[in-house]
């Protein structure tokens, strides 16, 4: 056997804590290796232990979870997965602003009397695990300047006629994805002509909270999609959760119940070869950070439309798999920095074409 995955486990309720324990130690990859009953405490764990994952409560006594995230991402950077109430209780950013800070995933708690059985947390643990994560300092001043061009050396594909912009952005995001989604929206200016249809895997009990929180930094308008809803510029559609959101013809949407795809359920690769068929070569794609494959097949289909494909660059990725699989494929004419997507999207969308290497 290998080694196993060590666990940090804070929350303020003793019995929480137990709970989450036992259902961890049922695993025999995973180790606890220390419990904490406050974000102060669990920055002093985390320095000394260094474990492979934390998992964290948001509402405790002393230091809070956020700030505590906060602090461990800046310092002791560590996959963590946040555990708390159901966010229909809560204010959507108060949820989400864990992403922002710097954490993976999102679960909620279970009730204390349903029982071990159903704190289902080892599969999600076990991923987290194996995610590289990088120093996340929140509302640093410092950032990236613009970058010219791409960051990466991709044969340049031909842009639509000047002044004409493309028919719609679809994008597929999967781990880490949501933070890019925050900056990117909250960069992209009112006027942006392009409708924009988005595949974000995340917990489905967030999904309301995360449209939401992308909404309140957007200029844009934000929601979760419904059937048949129209594609509109300045308006941008979240496929909600157990459904497959895919565009049958131009100018609407459709939500489909049916089988996962590359394992998900939305799935990018649906979004994404629909809108392929539907805009042919006026498709703009991008696909962001996450574990897996989903997506891929999806960018080549736009690529093979004749439309333009971009992925986010391994530098600025959280997990570079969805991007990776994306160039193995031979898939992706552009690779842009994370922090640089919004105006990349701002340059193609007035009809220039962006240029290869930094």
């Amino acid at each position: 056997m290998g080694k196993k995955v060590s666990v940090l486990v804070v929350d303020d309720s003793h019995i929480c804590r137990q709970l989450i324990c036992e259902a961890l130690g049922r695993d025999p990859d995973l180790e606890v290796v220390g419990t904490c009953a406050n974000g102060k405490e669990a920055l002093e764990a985390a320095r000394e232990l260094r474990p492979q994952v934390i998992t964290m409560d948001v509402e405790m006594p002393v230091m809070d979870g956020l700030t505590a995230v906060e602090h461990i991402m800046a310092e002791v950077p560590t996959p963590i997965l946040m555990l708390t109430a159901d966010p229909r209780q809560q204010a959507p950013e108060l949820t989400c602003r864990a992403l922002e800070l710097g954490a993976l995933a999102l679960q909620i708690k279970p009730a204390i009397d349903a029982g071990t059985e159903a704190w289902n947390l080892s599969r999600e643990v076990k991923l987290l695990s194996s995610v590289r994560v990088i120093r996340h300092i929140h509302n640093s001043k410092q950032r990236r300047p613009p970058l010219p061009g791409t960051g990466g050396a991709a044969v340049v594909a031909p842009s639509p006629p000047v002044g004409m912009p493309y028919g719609v952005l679809a994008v597929a995001s999967s781990t880490g994805g949501p933070q890019v989604l925050f900056r990117m929206l909250s960069e992209l200016p009112a006027d942006f002509p392009t409708p924009i249809v988005i595949v974000q895997h995340i917990n489905a009990a967030f999904s309301e909270s995360l449209a939401g929180w992308l909404a309140n930094s957007s200029k844009l308008k934000v929601r979760l999609a419904t059937d048949g809803e129209q594609l509109l510029p300045g308006n941008v559609l979240i496929a909600p959760p157990g459904q497959h959101m895919s565009i049958p013809f131009r100018g609407r949407v459709a939500l489909r119940p049916g089988v996962e795809r590359d394992g998900h359920m939305p799935s990018g690769t649906v979004l994404l070869e629909s809108a392929a068929k539907a805009y042919g070569r006026r498709t703009l794609g991008l696909i962001l950070t996450g574990m897996g494959e989903d997506g891929a097949e999806g960018m080549l289909a736009i690529k093979q439309a004749g439309g333009l494909t971009l992925a986010q660059n391994e530098e600025s990725c959280v997990v570079f798999g969805m991007p990776g699989a994306s160039v193995a494929r031979k898939a992706v004419d552009h690779l842009v920095h994370g922090d640089d997507i919004a105006g990349a999207l701002v340059r193609l969308a007035r009809g220039e074409t962006l240029t290869a290497g930094r």
